[in-house]
């Protein structure tokens, strides 16, 4: 999540490819029932098998160290990364091997307690999920009462005990939370001293369902799927003319663009240019190694693969050219790796 980037990419020859995102899902498991996310549903490609040790996690960072420069940004994600008993450790870890860390949050665990831990992990930046300023909604879509005071709560014990840890929030435009999208951009925005950022995503079908390229038509998905396209295209013009004003929004303005096409139709690829994941580095909660979760698995942090090994092997190779191929707007593309501030150009 490392926000409003004006460097540029250098050209994507095998000498020069680099990893330019890299997400460890650290758990796959949450304690929240949110509608629009589902993690808390048992992955049956996950049940059961055990997840890295603390030490493993330390060599595949390691590794990934030869391969990036000073100051990659490394996401701990989910599932809730905060269930994990050692994810600050290996933030530390980390961070003491000159990495930026970010983890995103839905703010459950975040006591008191937490803040000060989370601030003496050296963490740089967390990202806490908020769909709306209205109690009621955002506790609605999250299943459980009393959600929204409680990541209310995690800005003020962060804050407290720093002033320069990035806090963000993160909300997913989507039906239930369109009428308040600007309420939200006005809150962040007007409260620089405690946020950073606030950033926008994409609604994508939910978690451990049966993957369907049509699922904002299916009726047991869609509800989540905004109803009104003039309404989101009306929020997403002020969003990019807020941007342009340089209001904390964490989107760059050619990802709010991809965004406006995405909702006029969400089936056809929001970039001219191939997708550019085939420069991402995924790993999850049980360790296996990916560029690409829609693609096979490269290796497994558990059977001390190296990441070094595998970053240039032929299988990813072949990994890169399908990535190349493909024309999907998954999640990953739209909502966390978007270089469409790079010479990427996105569809009108």
């Amino acid at each position: 999540m490392d926000f409003i980037k004006i460097d540029s990419i250098k050209s994507k020859t095998k000498e020069t490819l680099k990893p330019g995102f890299c997400c460890i899902g650290i758990v796959d498991t949450c304690m929240l029932k949110c509608q629009m996310c589902q993690k808390w549903k048992e992955d049956p490609g996950t049940a059961g098998i055990s997840q890295p040790a603390t030490e493993q996690w330390k060599t595949f960072i390691r590794q990934l160290r030869d391969l990036v420069d000073e100051g990659f940004e490394i996401d701990f994600g989910g599932g809730e990364a905060l269930m994990r008993q050692d994810v600050l450790e290996i933030v530390s870890y980390a961070k003491g091997l000159g990495f930026k860390n970010a983890i995103a949050s839905n703010g459950y665990l975040i006591n008191e307690d937490m803040a000060k831990r989370i601030v003496d992990s050296g963490l740089d930046s967390i990202v806490l999920s908020l769909d709306s300023l209205r109690p009621e909604i955002h506790d609605s879509m999250r299943g459980i009462k009393g959600v929204a005071e409680r990541v209310f709560k995690a800005v003020e014990y962060i804050r407290k005990y720093s002033k320069d840890i990035h806090i963000g929030i993160c909300t997913i435009i989507m039906e239930q939370s369109l009428d308040g999208i600007i309420d939200l951009a006005e809150w962040v925005n007007t409260n620089r001293d405690k946020m950073n950022s606030i950033l926008f995503m994409a609604p994508m079908q939910q978690n451990n369902t049966p993957l369907n390229a049509e699922w904002f038509k299916k009726t047991e998905y869609n509800f989540i799927w905004p109803k009104d396209n003039k309404k989101v295209q009306k929020v997403l013009d002020e969003l990019i003319r807020r941007r342009r004003l340089g209001h904390w929004i964490g989107d760059s303005i050619p990802q709010l663009e991809a965004f406006k096409s995405y909702f006029q139709n969400p089936a056809k690829f929001v970039k001219k240019s191939p997708c550019n994941l085939d420069r991402a580095v995924h790993a999850s909660s049980i360790g296996d190694i990916y560029l690409c979760y829609r693609y096979g698995v490269l290796g497994n942090v558990k059977n001390g693969d190296d990441l070094r090994e595998i970053w240039d092997a032929e299988a990813a190779e072949n990994v890169r050219g399908e990535i190349k191929k493909c024309g999907d707007n998954c999640h990953f593309l739209l909502n966390c790796f978007f270089e469409g501030d790079y010479p990427f150009v996105t569809e009108g």
